[in-house]
């Protein structure tokens, strides 16, 4: 009889432990507003048909939405100029042109992104510089201030502001968008 007990009991725990393992692994055990844990640099890859393109991404981990660098973009300087579809990915990366982020003259061209997967999330930054290079490549003064003027952008992050949900919605997924239209006249 205690062998029947031990045989199915031991699956039970077994289940149990790697549940606790899991959680363990999980890149975000809390998730924050207007602000994060990390950043990161990272390359990301983006494949488009056959064509494959390396540019190097800044991650801000574990924020409370993928769309931070979306939202504060929108909010500092409009809407984008382009959206990019990889065709790994089920939302479009945004794109600003000519945009004088550091106000030192210099033009950038802005590339948003982000993720959230179960575990996982963050948004991220992507920036080219006028001739079209990747200014993220190197450890430079310019890298170190670009980093901190994304990450000053998501902590002060107004929440109130929903302008950008407007216009993303209504692009990517009209019908979403009227979901939440409804959502918020009942609320």
């Amino acid at each position: 009889m205690k062998r029947i007990y031990i045989i199915i009991l031991f699956p039970i725990f077994l289940s149990c432990c790697s549940t606790q393992r899991e959680v363990k692994k999980a890149k975000c055990p809390k998730i924050y507003k207007n602000k994060f844990t990390k950043i990161l640099n990272e390359e990301y890859v983006a494949v488009n048909d056959k064509d494959t393109t390396k540019i190097n991404e800044i991650r801000y981990e574990c924020v409370y939405s993928p769309f931070y660098t979306h939202k504060v973009m929108y909010d500092r300087y409009g809407k984008w100029d382009k959206e990019i579809y990889p065709s790994n990915r089920s939302y479009p990366i945004l794109m600003w042109n000519n945009i004088n982020l550091l106000s030192n003259g210099k033009k950038y061209t802005i590339l948003t992104n982000g993720l959230e997967e179960w575990k996982h999330i963050y948004a991220s930054v992507m920036i080219l510089d006028e001739k079209g290079r990747d200014v993220l490549t190197e450890q430079t003064e310019e890298k170190i201030a670009l980093t901190n003027f994304f990450g000053e952008l998501i902590k002060n992050n107004n929440t109130k502001k929903k302008d950008f949900y407007e216009a993303y919605w209504k692009m990517v997924n009209p019908k979403y968008w009227e979901q939440i239209k409804k959502y918020q006249k009942n609320k």
